[in-house]
């Protein structure tokens, strides 16, 4: 064969070599380090995953992650084939540990549902982050972002129908009437029934006393028997001090938190538009600093606060 070589400038270099035709019959050569994913996770397998080969830059790859369980902790085994353009096929078997996360924030809104419910479920898919929604009764027009937040695998939890601290405190008779309300109010958006609870105001708040002395302690613990769990909260947004905080202040209030496992309070309700805004910059800072965002599941940790009445 002749190879010929030309310039810019029309000057031109020939010259024959020989080319020798050889059969590739090299197979693809697959890396075999074990793979670490979190729970609950939707890992990009081929992103950990590193194919070479002789004479193929790009062969394809094939990946069967159909034994991998990534619900549950423990090692898996998913099966990797390489096949280059002659031909040429690899397969093998790459471990994948799958283990909980170090560190955890759960994202938890209080009061929706309501206009913003949707805005909040547009980000938090943007980030593939999950969230826990306690609602109430008081916004029904909303009451399809509740269907959409469950499908969308967010957690929904209650937190009273009313959210009427006079009518919810006045008794616990009156509180567990409330809550049923609310219970029965899901159940038919969502076909289930929730089994996590916030109290208004939280387990220490001092309002209820207003109404009914005792009553938080008295509710701590039957609600377990009932077959509830509440939750509380160890780092707040402080998006309750007004409806117009500013977008900063809630980041600021949001992002200086540095426990291992985080329970952020805010509030999905009309006003809260500043929340809304504020809510990307709060989840790119986490994730900067390696924590992932889970719903509320029977795994999660208790948040309780210490029952003042």
């Amino acid at each position: 064969m002749t190879i010929i070589a030309k310039d810019a400038y029309g000057n031109c270099t020939m010259k024959d070599t020989t080319l020798t035709l050889k059969k590739d019959t090299e197979k693809p050569v697959i890396s075999t380090d074990p793979i670490h994913v979190y729970t609950d996770s939707k890992p990009n397998y081929k992103s950990y995953i590193e194919v070479t080969d002789n004479l193929d830059l790009n062969p394809k790859i094939k990946i069967d992650s159909s034994k991998v369980k990534t619900k549950k902790e423990g090692t898996y085994k998913l099966t990797v084939t390489a096949t280059d353009r002659s031909g040429n096929k690899a397969k093998k078997k790459i471990s994948v540990v799958v283990e909980e996360p170090a560190k955890v924030v759960y994202l938890t809104f209080d009061d929706g549902p309501s206009e913003n419910t949707d805005k909040v479920l547009k980000i938090l898919k943007k980030y593939d982050a999950k969230a826990t929604f306690f609602v109430t009764g008081n916004n029904q027009k909303y009451n399809d972002s509740i269907r959409k937040a469950e499908k969308q695998g967010n957690t929904i939890a209650l937190h009273t129908y009313t959210h009427d601290y006079a009518t919810v405190y006045s008794s616990t008779e009156a509180y567990f009437n409330d809550l049923q309300q609310i219970s029965d109010m899901v159940k038919q958006i969502t076909g289930k029934a929730p089994k996590y609870i916030r109290f208004p105001g939280g387990s220490s708040n001092m309002v209820s006393a207003n109404y009914s002395h005792g009553i938080m302690s008295k509710l701590g613990s039957m609600v377990h028997e009932r077959g509830y769990e509440y939750f509380d909260w160890n780092c707040s947004s402080g998006d309750a001090a007004s409806n117009s905080v500013p977008a900063q202040t809630i980041v600021d209030n949001s992002t200086n938190c540095n426990y291992d496992q985080i329970m952020l309070l805010f509030h999905d309700s009309s006003p809260k538009t500043s929340t809304v805004e504020a809510l990307p910059a709060i989840i790119e800072n986490y994730k900067s600093r390696g924590y992932v965002f889970k719903a509320i599941s029977d795994d999660t940790p208790i948040f309780h606060h210490g029952v003042n009445n």
